[in-house]
């Protein structure tokens, strides 16, 4: 004999068009379970977003949220070629006929260093967008914990 409270459960009556109620009553019997578990289980992971489909939607979002910052560092990084273009054009004088080989082989040695010093930049983890960014972006956590908040606040009010 069981000492235990019975789980106090309410009786619901959802309406299903034909199709659907076949497959779901096909499930059940190929599974073994009960209607009601297997309606209770998908409401539950419907409200607690915990389905495959609230995963790959989080995943989507992150990915989105990438490419995002991808778009922008690569918009960044176009613009600021383009003014150094500018800029060198501007500020470059011709070369004669005659100061053609010593301006060439100046130019490979000051490129080599360039390369070097760019090569130390990455490599310490520093990078041009790093100067850039003036406010401090949300993790991807914070940003999933603020949106599933908003969206939650929306929902429920």
């Amino acid at each position: 004999m069981s000492t235990g409270k019975r789980a106090v459960r309410k009786n619901i009556h959802p309406y299903l068009s034909d199709k659907l109620y076949s497959r779901f009553k096909g499930y059940c019997k190929k599974m073994g379970v009960t209607e009601s578990s297997v309606v209770e289980e998908a409401l539950s992971q419907y409200l607690d977003e915990k389905g495959d489909m609230a995963v790959v939607l989080k995943k989507m979002n992150r990915q989105v949220r990438s490419l995002d910052r991808v778009n922008r560092d690569v918009k960044v990084l176009s613009e600021a070629f383009s003014v150094f273009v500018q800029l060198w054009f501007a500020h470059t004088p011709k070369v004669s006929e005659e100061d053609k080989d010593v301006a060439q082989h100046e130019a490979f040695v000051r490129y080599r260093k360039y390369l070097d010093f760019v090569g130390e930049q990455l490599g310490g983890g520093h990078t041009f967008i790093d100067d850039l960014t003036r406010e401090e972006p949300l993790t991807d956590e914070e940003e999933m914990q603020r949106l599933i908040q908003e969206d939650s606040d929306d929902e429920y009010s």
